[in-house]
């Protein structure tokens, strides 16, 4: 065709027009439509828009679309549809909104609309409320919105705008809800498949519901968008996400000054969306009560696909500072997968866990298969645990743990417990504990332990030195927060030369007081039964015992609590005894209470009141005051009865009744013990047995003996000015036998013969 022939170019543009009739009707529809609007309202109001789109959103999603405000059209500077009081269902469920909005604004690419198939192209949506479920298979239940391809509008999304948003999220994969509140997110250059931008500022919350909200922060968050069409894959990357605690939060948190970032990179397949994969580094900070702490994970390589999570390489690092000590702990786990049932399970964690304060030190070293359940709970399934434990009380090295069992974690209801077996300091061991709240954490034992030894951690004590230093001031820093119920058994306690077999005890420590009760050991051959009562909670502890002691061996008894060897034998205790004070020399001065003792077949030690009462026999015709020697520490007085009760004030113990009954003589006593200075005043009176013929001169009387000085060592003394007074007033009432005459002599008579 020759162009340069106006003829033949006039024919060209005739037959174009002549068969190019729909361009020309798209054409004069244009002209019209501008034509219009220079004549008619900038807005366009129509109800049948409203229906027009109901019906479309129906088709497409099965999803019902109400419009309660207004809907118009605005065709310059873009056409838009602009909606008010919008909400949209679930996908066939009417009565169940996946979201709200005010108002709603969706601009249209204008050659679109031109062609009859108007396509959506960016949407501004105010004061929205959307309601995004992730499920267990990763699937989002927005996914049907990213493909709509029906016969109404069409989905090219450029930029998506949400401003002053609220949105609740809740995946049940991992089980937990996030709600944020006045939300502004913006998403920019989506149909650019290397320049997309994601921004969000606003404020999130966290709590069981919408009213009951325990914490509140301020989010920010940026990343780049990257969409590969021939991947069909969409990544989040440089994703940088801060969120930092505003106020107080809930009182059951005691959390403040929380701040938590996230760095990484997260992969969606496209259409439907789903999670394949990506690699994240958290960090995290704050003061919860008076702990602050800090944690660091990373996961260098997180996969999801077919209903299966997997997280390679994780390292967790976590710590905790208060002014009553520290705590480490470090977790690492070559991969942890999950199943859609929302297990995650790995076979291989190794776990360390460091605990350290003035008062003591506890390392742990975990290797065990690990389970985490709805990503709060985390259970170790059959762990091997070594370690070791040293406080201050116990200076002198560690004690050794090697166990195995099994814990559980839950850090949503801030529960942990374990249950194990194995050895403790290289003895049978066995223990349930369970913690609940881990601020002030509330401990339920129940310990088995075979046999514990502690003597070799106690302080070092010289050759000959007492074992108990009077004065040294008892340590109770454990009581100071510590929370527990619970029972211990411990089948031998050795504490230096002191042995204690079956102990066993129901403990309750609360508020800096601690109980036992009932409280039994096999203790110095016998059983002790009773209860214990510790309370520190003012400047001076307060202690009470009450206690029932039968078969006891007495001398070991009282050479430890007395530090006195002075009887032998067995025999019953009842005691219910109250003192005040932080170290031993303060308990007894300050003792108080009922001491009853009753002793059988047993002996007094240091002096022979027999062998005294056979020398002041033979003295007792001419009584001449010279000293009997009592105290001899390889003497010994046998009885076959003592009984004895003491009321105890001020440290110091006063009897009125003391019996003892030795068979050939008895013994009745009565005085004071003073226990805070160590000193005794006693007065015993020996009464002899008038059939024992080398007792005869004692007869009707009785022999005081003062006992007098340290408790340890006394000094005994007859008070012979009584026996003088005993002896004349004997003989003044005894009656006078008249004189007899000398009889004469006479023969003596033969002996009469025994009868026949």
């Amino acid at each position: 065709m020759d162009w340069h022939n106006p003829r033949h170019w006039q024919h060209h543009v005739h037959l174009e027009w002549k068969h190019g009739r729909r361009f020309r009707n798209y054409l004069l529809g244009f002209l019209a439509v501008v034509l219009l609007v220079g004549i008619v309202p900038y807005f366009l109001s129509f109800d049948i828009l409203k229906t027009f789109l109901a019906d479309s959103i129906s088709a497409d999603t099965g999803r019902t679309l109400r419009i309660d405000g207004r809907a118009r059209a605005v065709l310059l500077p873009r056409p838009a549809i602009l909606l008010e009081q919008v909400s949209l269902s679930e996908p066939h469920k009417p009565g169940e909104s996946f979201a709200l909005a005010d108002s709603l604004t969706a601009r249209l690419d204008f050659w679109s609309l031109l062609r009859g198939r108007p396509k959506l192209r960016e949407l501004d949506i105010n004061r929205p409320e959307l309601r995004i479920v992730r499920a267990s298979d990763g699937s989002f239940n927005f996914d049907d919105l990213l493909r709509v391809q029906g016969s109404g509008i069409r989905v090219a999304l450029d930029a998506v705008h949400f401003e002053d948003m609220r949105v609740r999220l809740s995946d049940e994969f991992f089980a937990h809800t996030l709600y944020s509140n006045s939300l502004d997110v913006s998403l920019e250059n989506l149909s650019d498949p290397k320049n997309g931008q994601l921004g969000i500022h606003g404020e999130v919350e966290i709590g069981a519901d919408e009213k009951n909200r325990s914490w509140h922060g301020q989010l920010s968050a940026t990343a780049a968008m990257r969409y590969s069409e021939k991947e069909r894959r969409l990544r989040i990357a440089n994703l940088q996400v801060d969120v930092t605690q505003e106020g107080e939060s809930a009182p059951s948190l005691q959390l403040k000054n929380a701040k938590v970032a996230v760095l990484g990179n997260l992969d969606f397949s496209w259409n439907p969306m789903r999670f394949i994969g990506g690699d994240l580094k958290v960090t995290s900070s704050g003061m919860r009560a008076d702990q602050n702490w800090y944690s660091t994970m990373d996961v260098p390589e997180i996969r999801f696909s077919d209903g299966m999570l997997a997280l390679h390489r994780i390292k967790l690092a976590v710590n905790m500072n208060s002014p009553s000590g520290k705590l480490a702990a470090g977790l690492e786990v070559p991969t942890l997968a999950g199943t859609q049932q929302g297990i995650l399970r790995t076979d291989a964690a190794s776990i360390q866990v460091e605990l350290s304060s003035p008062q003591q030190h506890l390392a742990l070293n975990f290797s065990s298969p690990l389970e985490v359940h709805q990503n709060s709970q985390i259970r170790l399934p059959e762990y091997r645990l070594q370690g070791n434990y040293t406080n201050r009380s116990l200076p002198r090295g560690a004690i050794a743990l090697n166990l195995q069992g099994t814990g559980f974690l839950d850090l949503r209801n801030e529960t942990l417990g374990v249950e194990n077996t194995g050895s403790l300091d290289s003895s049978p061991f066995s223990a349930k504990v369970s913690i609940e709240n881990f601020v002030n954490p509330a401990y339920v034992v129940d310990m088995n332990l075979a046999r514990l030894d502690l003597t070799p951690y106690l302080p070092a004590v010289t050759e000959g030195a007492k074992e108990v230093d009077q004065d040294r001031p008892f340590d109770f820093w454990w009581l100071d927060r510590m929370n527990a119920t619970g029972s211990v058994r411990i089948g031998e306690l050795v504490l230096q030369k002191m042995h204690i077999n079956e102990l066993s005890f129901r403990l309750s420590a609360q508020n800096r007081k601690l109980v036992l009760d009932p409280l039994s050991a096999d203790l110095y051959g016998g059983r002790l039964s009773g209860r214990l009562e510790l309370d520190t909670n003012k400047p001076e502890a307060s202690i009470r015992v009450q206690q029932r002691l039968t078969r006891m061996d007495v001398n070991a008894l009282l050479a430890d609590l007395l530090d006195t060897r002075r009887f032998e034998g067995f025999g019953s205790f009842e005691l219910d005894v109250a003192a005040v004070g932080d170290r031993m020399s303060d308990f007894r001065r300050t003792a108080g209470g009922n001491v009853r003792i009753a002793l059988s077949k047993g002996a007094v030690r240091g002096v022979d009141f027999l062998a005294a009462l056979r020398v002041i026999n033979q003295q007792i015709k001419v009584l001449n005051g010279q000293e009997v020697k009592l105290a001899d520490l390889n003497a010994s007085t046998n009885f076959t009865e003592l009984k004895a009760d003491f009321m105890l004030k001020h440290g110091v113990a006063t009897n009125t009744d003391m019996r003892v009954d030795a068979g050939v003589f008895a013994l009745k006593g009565s005085g004071v013990v003073d226990f805070a200075a160590g000193e005794m005043d006693y007065t015993i009176d020996a009464s002899p047995n008038a059939r024992v013929p080398e007792l005869a001169g004692l007869q009707g009387l009785t022999v005081p003996i003062h006992v007098l000085g340290p408790i340890s060592a006394p000094r005994y003394e007859v008070d012979y000015a009584s026996l003088r007074e005993q002896v004349e007033k004997r003989q003044a009432s005894a009656p006078q036998k008249p004189a007899q005459a000398k009889p004469a002599s006479s023969p003596a008579r033969p002996a009469a013969r025994p009868a026949k």
